[in-house]
């Protein structure tokens, strides 16, 4: 190893990339990017249990099975068992965007429109795709989600605005969907049979039977920006989640057919991913301010309140200086925080510069950036003695 090759990033929670999150057992774990490596957290308190090698390039799309982890960089796909690379999939001639765990398979896309079929089965051995598909031009694919008891179906979104059903055993396209002629920039499946929700560039939700091809309901937040996540509730509680490119969190009650409540400063940033813990009234979301965040839906009003969350700098740092015999660093950043990192035990690591921000600027009906300090230009640091 060279003096100066990258061990492992501090202060980096997450990337623009999307989360994959699994459970295996009674635990559950989300893997997350930071730039060109990946962490794995145990969401029982967002705990740093495994951070993965640096890879060439930027991580674009990951996904998780088991004690396996997939990580698309490049035209290429890393396979990893832990911390450790055991395969390397390249048949992609252009960049892959997206992955999606099938069953005992993993879907690629690249931007090109090209659809990989991985089996890991045997994977040290087998390292050629079991099936290929060209989806066609003009269709841009943008998201791609497993419709629930659909068996080896799958629904591709497009930048065009069309949505496709796909067999991915008989390499057939079964149906194209016209769309709402805005891009799709999100789907999910929800707990009801036959039923997905469609998320747009311009701010439109659509609920979506599509067995029938029929609107069941449409929620808008086009004073939000883009819908750039969405997550169904399966605890009982008829509840779905959107998130925005303007950082905000809104859930929708889809008994009453209304907004029930709307987390306006959830995250600095755009929303990368939102996912409702199975069974649990707790929803995890992650953006691109670098931050994961866990709510809890408790409260008699039924809005949720921050359980449990990890962050560091969501702009880039302007000073910094090791502490404590190199244990920990200190760190400003244009964001106008003040932050200690914990060289060895990541959890340590905290925001020094500001408390209950959220909580008082909600008090005195400010913003939170009103009463945040202004950034921190240099410090120093000194031992008192008494």
């Amino acid at each position: 190893m060279g003096i100066f090759e990258p061990f492992r990033a501090i202060g980096y929670i997450t990337g623009g990339v999307p989360f994959s999150v699994q459970r295996l057992g009674t635990e559950t774990f989300v893997t997350v990017s930071v730039g060109k490596a990946f962490q794995i957290y145990n969401c029982a308190k967002l705990t740093l249990v495994l951070a993965g090698p640096q890879l060439p390039k930027k991580i674009r799309a990951l996904a998780s099975y088991r004690e396996y982890t997939f990580a698309a960089y490049g035209n290429e796909i890393g396979v990893f068992k832990r911390a450790h690379e055991v395969a390397t999939w390249r048949r992609h001639s252009a960049k892959v965007n997206l992955l999606l765990l099938f069953g005992e398979h993993i879907l690629s896309i690249d931007v090109d429109g090209n659809l990989f079929v991985w089996g890991f089965k045997g994977i040290d051995e087998n390292l050629a795709p079991v099936g290929h598909i060209m989806l066609g031009e003009n269709f841009t694919p943008s998201c791609i989600m497993h419709p629930d008891t659909y068996l080896n179906k799958v629904i591709l979104g497009s930048q065009q605005g069309s949505l496709q059903l796909w067999n991915i055993s008989t390499k057939t396209k079964l149906y194209e969907f016209k769309g709402w002629k805005s891009s799709v920039t999100s789907c999910v499946s929800s707990p009801a049979l036959d039923v997905i929700a469609v998320g747009c560039a311009d701010g439109k939700i659509h609920v979506h039977n599509i067995r029938y091809d029929e609107e069941v309901i449409t929620f808008s937040h086009s004073m939000r920006g883009a819908v750039t996540s969405l997550s169904f509730s399966t605890d009982g509680q008829p509840l779905l989640a959107s998130g925005s490119s303007s950082g905000v969190v809104s859930i929708w009650n889809l008994e009453k057919r209304r907004l029930q409540s709307v987390i306006k400063d959830a995250h600095d940033g755009s929303i990368i991913s939102l996912h409702f813990m199975a069974n649990e009234p707790v929803l995890m979301s992650s953006s691109a301010d670098n931050s994961i965040k866990m709510w809890i839906f408790d409260t008699s009003d039924g809005d949720p309140r921050l359980l449990r969350f990890r962050s560091g700098h969501s702009a880039p740092p302007l000073c910094i200086k090791f502490y404590a015999n190199g244990r920990h660093i200190l760190s400003a950043g244009q964001d106008r925080a003040f932050r200690l990192f914990s060289v060895v035990q990541d959890q340590q690591s905290r925001e020094l510069s500001q408390r209950h921000v959220t909580k008082r600027a909600k008090k005195l009906k400010l913003k939170e950036e009103e009463i945040k300090l202004k950034p921190v230009i240099a410090f120093d640091v000194g031992k008192m003695t008494f």
